[in-house]
């Protein structure tokens, strides 16, 4: 509308182009005040981290001795996207089936579902930590990557849950009529036409669940634990990105550690970086009209 009639949308008076102007300068100093924080972390981060970024970095494992100087963040690499990989798979089938549940049944017992799921996504991080420590570690007798996994799954629930319900709810409503008018089976409808039409804001919950999951810490500590080690058993313990920075920061008085933790820090960011440009490459592809070459 506004490209097609772009006259219409101008403020026909003195009065109310100073207003709109006035409106659209707070918003950009609203921006730029926010740009500013995320803006000074980062590079502040590139600074300090950057110099670390060497191909041994990548390929070689820390040294048991947090003062020693060399070593790289290869085990803990490894162990977060192994571990994020799992909660995915273990997150995405559950929080779809969820969002479909309280889309399709509605009444009580949808609100109340959707109720537990809002309060799983207010509890700490480490209140789930503690609850998976208790859960799967304690009848494992032993930390491991598998319990880092459920741990991390659990935070991913909610947001996975609550994007795709939305999704689903924003479905035009002859859409939904039509599917329904062709006589499908319920499953099939929504393998074969909610889902798929949903799919782009579904990816993008997914993509802010994993981008929440690859950065927590509280609940690998409970889990996980870590490891100086590189190991892909996810039945042992295991060493995930946010653990590595966390007790290399804790002991930043050794200049070897903070130099560490610094350019663990940045991978970290290049990392979900990654994960963001790639779903919104993978969302774009799959709008109508890409790659029809009209």
């Amino acid at each position: 509308m506004a490209a097609e009639y772009p006259a219409l949308l101008k403020p026909t008076s003195r009065g109310r182009r100073l207003k709109a102007d006035l409106v659209v300068l707070l918003a950009v100093v609203a921006t730029v005040v926010a740009l500013i924080p995320l803006a000074s972390v980062f590079l502040y981060i590139v600074g300090q981290g950057a110099g670390l970024l060497r191909p041994e970095f990548f390929l070689e494992d820390p040294p048991g001795d947090l003062s020693a100087a060399g070593g790289g963040i290869r085990n803990a690499i490894a162990g977060t996207l192994e571990m994020t990989a799992l909660a995915t798979l273990m997150a995405v089938p559950l929080g779809i089936l969820i969002a479909i549940f309280d889309t399709e049944v509605g009444g009580r017992a949808a609100t109340g579902t959707r109720f537990l799921i809002d309060v799983l996504a207010a509890l700490p991080s480490i209140v789930v930590g503690i609850f998976v420590y208790s859960l799967v570690v304690v009848a494992q007798g032993h930390f491991s990557g598998f319990a880092g996994s459920v741990a991390l799954a659990v935070i991913m629930l909610p947001l996975i849950v609550v994007s795709t319900e939305e999704m689903l709810r924003l479905i035009p409503k002859p859409i939904t009529e039509g599917a329904r008018a062709l006589g499908l089976r319920r499953w099939r409808t929504y393998l074969s036409v909610f889902i798929p039409t949903a799919l782009s804001g579904i990816f993008t919950g997914l993509l802010l669940a994993v981008s929440r999951a690859v950065g927590e810490t509280a609940p690998l500590l409970f889990t996980a634990l870590g490891n100086n080690f590189f190991t892909a058993e996810l039945s042992e313990p295991m060493q995930g990105m946010p653990l590595l920075i966390y007790r290399n920061a804790l002991n930043s008085a050794y200049p070897a550690a903070r130099d560490r933790a610094m350019g663990a820090a940045l991978v970290l960011i290049l990392i979900v970086l990654a994960f963001n440009l790639l779903g919104r490459w993978l969302v774009a592809r799959r709008k109508p009209g890409r790659g029809s070459g009209r």
